[in-house]
C-alpha cells in the first residue's frame, strides 16, 4: 500500500531579487514623484520586497493590501518590472469625447455665431455639433467641461 506523505513545513516564499538596473529604475520612480500614486506605491513595495522584508512590513511600507502584495509579487516574478508596474487596461465603455471631438468643440465655440444668436450656449453648441455631423450628441455638462479645460490649458 502506498503512503502519501504530507510535509508539515510551510512552503518557502520565493524571494524577489532585483537586478541593479531594476532597482535604479524603481528608486528613480520613488524619488521623482512624477508618476501616478499607484505606480509609486508598487515601486516602494518592490524595493521593500527586494530588501528582504516580510509581507506585513512591505504592505505597511508600500501602503498596499495583502492581495495587492501577492499580485504584485506574482506579476514581477512572472513578467518582470514593466508588467508589475504598469496598469493593465480596464474594462468598460470607452470615453465618448475623444481629443478630436474636443478640438472640434473648442474650434466651434471660437467660430462665428450662427445667425440670430447673441452668443454660443451649450445647447446651441451641441445642436451644431450634431447638425454638422462632428460626432454624437453629448451632454451640456460634457461640453462645459471641454471648454473649461480648453480655457484653463497653458499655452
Amino acid at each position: 500500500m502506498d503512503t502519501i506523505r504530507f510535509s508539515l513545513m510551510p512552503r518557502l516564499a520565493k524571494p524577489v531579487n532585483l537586478p541593479p538596473a531594476d532597482a535604479a529604475k524603481l528608486q528613480a520612480i520613488v524619488t521623482k514623484g512624477t508618476h501616478k500614486s499607484r505606480k509609486i506605491a508598487r515601486a516602494r513595495a518592490l524595493l521593500a520586497m527586494s530588501s528582504g522584508k516580510g509581507a506585513a512590513a512591505v504592505q505597511a511600507e508600500g501602503g498596499i493590501s495583502p492581495t495587492q502584495y501577492y499580485r504584485l509579487k506574482r506579476r514581477y516574478l512572472a513578467g518582470g518590472l514593466a508588467q508589475a508596474l504598469e496598469e493593465r487596461p480596464r474594462s468598460g465603455q470607452p470615453p465618448k469625447v475623444t481629443p478630436a471631438l474636443e478640438a472640434r468643440i473648442t474650434s466651434l465655440a471660437c467660430s462665428e455665431l450662427p445667425t440670430g444668436a447673441a452668443r454660443w450656449t451649450l445647447s446651441l453648441l451641441n445642436e451644431t455639433l450634431v447638425s454638422l455631423d462632428y460626432g454624437p450628441a453629448v451632454s451640456k455638462e460634457t461640453i462645459r467641461q471641454v471648454l473649461k479645460k480648453a480655457t484653463s490649458s497653458p499655452g
